[in-house]
């Protein structure tokens, strides 16, 4: 015998809720990849006279112990430094800003432009804090 259809519903239906949660799981990872932080904590110099950049340029961090990463992917030698560059880079000509640590000693810093002169990088900037 069947029981009767009449009495209270008793069961929660769970697709709405899954489906709102999956809404705000993917809304959480795309505002997630586009707020990508930093690889390490970098304390940029300050500048006044600072110009914005047009594209998409390739970031060079380097921290206060000298550690590069580039753009967000930290280099685990300093031989490396081609290798992922060339497969970060898009486009005939690449732009690379450096964004180095106050704190960085000056040779670490032309060690790093150098390197992309030799990659016959012609647009370099240092990336600083607006006054």
């Amino acid at each position: 015998m069947k029981a009767d259809m009449r009495g209270p519903l008793t069961e929660i239906n769970m697709t709405p809720f899954v489906d709102i949660v999956l809404v705000i799981l993917i809304i959480f990872l795309l505002t997630a990849t586009v707020m990508m932080p930093r690889t390490f904590a970098i304390a940029l110099p300050k500048a006044t006279q600072a110009d914005r950049l047009e594209g998409v340029p390739i970031i060079i961090s380097i921290d206060r112990e000298g550690s590069i990463a580039i753009n967000g992917v930290k280099l685990a030698q300093d031989g490396d430094f081609e290798k992922v560059f060339t497969a970060q880079k898009q486009g005939k000509e690449p732009q690379a800003i450096i964004a180095a640590d106050t704190d960085n000693r000056h040779g670490r810093l032309i060690e790093v432009i150098d390197r992309l002169r030799g990659l016959k990088v012609e647009r370099i900037g240092i990336e600083v804090e607006q006054k």
